[in-house]
């Protein structure tokens, strides 16, 4: 055995082989290191030779090694495994209802309610797929809260402004406030859970799910009949329904997207199918709240030149001048 000296100043027997060499792992395992931890072992200041033997890492410890004083250094930072797994760690849970349902709405079509989510004082979006197909830019429509029926309710003038089919919203704009604020609207991120909040149910009632981000690395689709990709999307884990298209995928920092679809089980031959139903998990599509907040800035641009170009000129800066003999004039710049 040799005497091991760690960076937390604790001194480990360590066994050694007979042929001089210590293996990295068990150095690890003496000192109850992570296996990404990087080690290094000392003998009089000077590091030992590190090389690879089978599957493994081992030290060549050199002349008179056994039961002399040795000393592993690793990163202070990553010293040895916390006292609390990584895995107990609660995370941030996904938000109530009640956090955010003043900026769900719904319109009617022939399927029954819609959802529509709210993004801005003014600005809201819906699905295109579907029962939107037909919609086009300039189409009058009235949405409602979605904590009410329609009958209940004023309904709320709004007009199509803007259709992405790439990324399958559509953008609708009030000519007036609706609420006093939009929601956050954010980025989402792996493994962060979320709330799915839409009309999912047969009474065509607020429901909600629970998620988690499955994958942010851009999600494309394809189809057969049209060679143009939508996306990218976002993947999560939540379970969805025909209603649910449409529906608010919120997270703890706000929006982070609307859900459009789930994949669905790739086609098998019958055996084939049992076995991938076993193990198959669905995932919903969803498209990013950052796009929708790009379309409606890009939206407000259009509004501000348009007032610029309506507001009359200002009149030019003038100075008064007298000029003796000549008389009181008027100077400004060109």
């Amino acid at each position: 055995y040799i005497i091991v000296r760690g960076s937390d100043n604790r001194s480990v027997k360590v066994a050694a082989r007979a042929t001089g060499v210590v293996g990295k792992g068990t150095l690890r395992d003496a000192f109850q290191l992570e296996e990404d931890v990087p080690v290094g072992l000392f003998r009089n200041d000077r590091a030992l030779e590190c090389r690879r033997d089978g599957d493994e890492f081992i030290f060549v410890l050199g002349t008179e090694w056994k039961g002399a004083e040795f000393e592993l250094k690793w990163k202070e930072a990553r010293r040895s495994r916390p006292s609390t797994s990584f895995g107990q760690v609660p995370p941030v849970p996904a938000p109530a209802s009640k956090s955010f349902v003043k900026w769900m709405f719904f319109l009617r079509d022939h399927m029954g309610k819609s959802t529509v989510i709210c993004i801005h004082p003014r600005f809201f979006v819906t699905f295109r797929h579907g029962s939107h197909l037909q919609l086009k830019a300039g189409d009058a429509l009235t949405i409602y809260k979605a904590e009410q029926e329609a009958e209940e309710q004023v309904g709320i003038n709004v007009c199509v402004i803007k259709i992405n089919d790439a990324l399958d919203f559509v953008l609708l704009k009030s000519e007036v406030d609706v609420v006093e604020r939009g929601p956050p609207l954010a980025g989402a991120e792996e493994s962060e859970p979320f709330t799915l909040a839409g009309f999912g149910n047969e009474q065509q009632t607020l429901s909600y799910l629970s998620g988690t981000i499955h994958s942010v690395c851009g999600y494309y689709l394809h189809f057969q009949e049209n060679s143009n990709l939508m996306g990218p999307f976002i993947l999560g884990t939540s379970r969805s329904s025909a209603g649910d298209s449409g529906a608010g995928c919120w997270g703890a920092r706000g929006l982070i997207g609307m859900n459009i679809a789930c994949t669905l089980m790739p086609p098998k031959s019958h055996h084939s199918a049992i076995s991938e139903a076993a193990i198959f998990s669905s995932k919903n599509i969803i498209s990013p709240a950052l796009r929708f907040k790009e379309a409606y800035l890009v939206e407000l641009e259009k509004e501000r030149k348009e007032k610029e170009k309506s507001s009359p000129p200002r009149k030019k800066p003038c100075n008064m001048i007298e000029f003796e003999g000549i008389g009181i004039g008027y100077g400004s710049f060109d």
